[in-house]
């Protein structure tokens, strides 16, 4: 069974083979690609695109957040969705 993913929020997850759950949350801009789940690539997505963290800003991680809507809502949303869960 797949998931009914949004078109506008497919950009942000990697599905497995089966198509049944997400495999990992990607980063639309760059390689990152984390399990931790949605907030962990909101995170990166902030840091990156915040001039004032010297050590991580890239232009076009600020570039994309100004154009896109990755809220709180967006979380939410994507935390909804059957996911592979990391293990202790």
């Amino acid at each position: 069974m797949s998931l009914n993913i949004p078109e506008h929020l497919r950009v942000y997850v990697a599905l497995t083979e089966e198509g049944d759950s997400i495999n990992r949350f990607k980063c639309p801009v760059c390689s990152f690609r984390t399990r931790l789940g949605p907030g962990a690539l909101r995170m990166h997505l902030l840091l990156k695109s915040d001039p004032k963290v010297e050590t991580q800003y890239d232009h076009t991680h600020e570039e994309y957040m100004k154009t896109a809507e990755f809220t709180l809502d967006t979380v939410k949303k994507l935390a909804l969705f059957s996911r592979i869960e990391l293990k202790d």
